[in-house]
């Protein structure tokens, strides 16, 4: 016999209920930010060579969509897309895509599978857009740039694991979503 879900809403920063019989599943988005330095380095690389933003302390932004269950936002595309992961830690969960379609991809097992994907797979984004990317790098640029991350190019084809997420669903904000679910 399955356990009646509870839809908790985490973005009120209240702590979940505990409710004895009952399976309780956290929503909204919540923000993992990145403390700021003044140095060079590989993730500074990576806005500007991939377009991926990391979000800063101080510098969180607003963002309407409401995820179900939740996802915890560490980075945005520079657009309307946003790179979460699954709440567990950022290097220990799976790393997702939440596209401006509303769409939510699975990128990568983990953080480092993710940065590992970024840097030597640099098109993997045409999976999800279908735009052309036109990123030239030569084996020599891109082994180092893995170097900053302590990286090197991965046996396997990471891009080939991405996929829409349908364990995720993204909607426009809170309130079209509890027209689908009740969300407490």
């Amino acid at each position: 016999m399955s356990m009646e879900k509870v839809y908790i809403d985490m973005e009120t920063g209240k702590k979940p209920p505990v409710m004895e019989g009952k399976e309780i599943i956290p929503t909204g988005k919540q923000f993992d930010p990145f403390v700021m330095t003044c140095e060079e380095n590989g993730f500074t690389s990576l806005q500007r060579k991939r377009s991926i933003y990391l979000i800063f302390e101080g510098m969180v932004p607003k963002v309407d969509f409401y995820p179900v269950p939740s996802l915890t936002l560490f980075a945005h595309d520079g657009r309307s897309g946003y790179y979460a992961h699954g709440g567990k830690g950022m290097m220990e969960s799976p790393v997702y895509f939440v596209s401006e379609k509303l769409e939510c991809w699975y990128l990568a097992e983990n953080f480092r599978s993710f940065v590992q994907m970024v840097v030597f797979e640099p098109n993997w984004k045409e999976i999800i857009t279908g735009e052309k990317t036109e990123i030239n790098e030569t084996k020599e640029e891109l082994t180092a740039f893995g170097m900053l991350f302590g990286l090197s190019v991965s046996e396997e084809k990471l891009s080939k694991k991405i996929h829409r997420e349908p364990a995720f669903q993204i909607f426009k904000n809170i309130e079209k979503a509890r027209e689908k679910v009740f969300v407490l």
